[in-house]
């Protein structure tokens, strides 16, 4: 597999988003005519995890910049609940907040407000957005959420679908 992956995105809303990865070496970068340039690093000294597409979900080891502005990221753990999958970023004095909403997507809000939903298949690193109709979208907002997306992965099974896994996992075919 390539180092740097480059997927194009065609956006609903705001046209063609270009999003850069290096996974092994822990960067997003989206891109595109008149998106904002969002750069989220992870950290070199940071502990890697296979499990976290970024490699971690400590904010401490991780950066995230919006045209050049420095945001700050709050995470959960990601491990038994869905709601432990989120991920909010403050940038610019406002709030976005992007958690699962079923195996596959993840929801964005900004400042309370349900933007959309985001999928990633992380084999092909394919993006896509559905945008809730009459949402004020910003091409920020989308930006902010293709990174999101991207570095931390869409979607987080169930509680109930993850314990029954756990204990069927070990004695199922």
């Amino acid at each position: 597999m390539p180092l740097i992956q480059t997927c194009t995105v065609d956006d609903p809303l705001h046209g063609v988003v270009i999003v850069h990865t290096d996974i092994e070496h822990g960067w997003v970068e989206v891109a595109g005519d008149g998106f904002p340039a969002v750069h989220l690093r992870r950290s070199e000294t940071a502990e890697v995890s296979a499990y976290v597409p970024i490699g971690t979900r400590d904010p401490a080891q991780l950066t995230l910049t919006v045209d050049g502005t420095p945001a700050t990221l709050t995470l959960g753990r990601g491990r038994f609940t869905r709601g432990s999958f989120r991920v909010d970023a403050h940038v610019d004095g406002v709030h976005y907040h992007f958690s699962p909403s079923d195996e596959d997507g993840s929801r964005l809000s900004r400042d309370g407000q349900r933007l959309g939903e985001l999928m990633l298949e992380p084999e092909t690193v394919e993006l896509m957005a559905v945008w809730t109709p009459a949402a004020d979208v910003r091409p920020r907002d989308a930006a902010v959420g293709y990174a999101l997306a991207t570095a931390f992965g869409t979607g987080a099974e169930s509680t109930l679908t993850m314990l029954i896994n756990t204990v069927v996992g070990p004695f199922g075919g």
